[in-house]
């Protein structure tokens, strides 16, 4: 099982280098692409997927990784203007505070329900 989802991964594992060239979003497939993770450790550890739990942690890696990378982004976009790539960074501009409060809880928000729905109380 875990291994037809990591097989299930590589288009986007081969995609991901050229997302800078053609979308203003590159961190969002980065997101989609670098959590496929928590999809397969799921599946190796429990024989499958329980998309209540998986869904939820999933979708909190990927809003955790739009917030990292997009910080890191700020940090080439000058050298992203010169050589024509693009970013959350450039796509954000002054907004970038505002995206990343909302990408921020929506992190925690998923990441706490993945927890309710595996059993992990308080």
């Amino acid at each position: 099982s875990s291994q037809m989802i990591g097989a299930a991964s590589l288009p986007f594992v081969v995609a991901y280098p050229l997302m800078k060239r053609w979308w203003g979003w590159p961190q969002a497939f980065l997101g989609v692409t670098i959590n496929w993770g928590a999809m397969m450790g799921w599946a190796a550890v429990h024989d499958g997927l329980d998309w209540s739990v998986v869904g939820p942690l999933y979708a909190s890696g990927f809003f955790w990784t739009l917030v990292y990378d997009t910080i890191y982004a700020h940090q080439d976009k000058r050298d992203d203007l010169k050589v024509g790539v693009k970013s959350t960074a450039l796509t954000f501009g002054d907004r970038t505070k505002l995206y990343l409060a909302g990408f921020g809880v929506a992190n925690v928000a998923c990441l706490a329900t993945a927890g309710a729905m595996a059993g992990c109380h308080m």
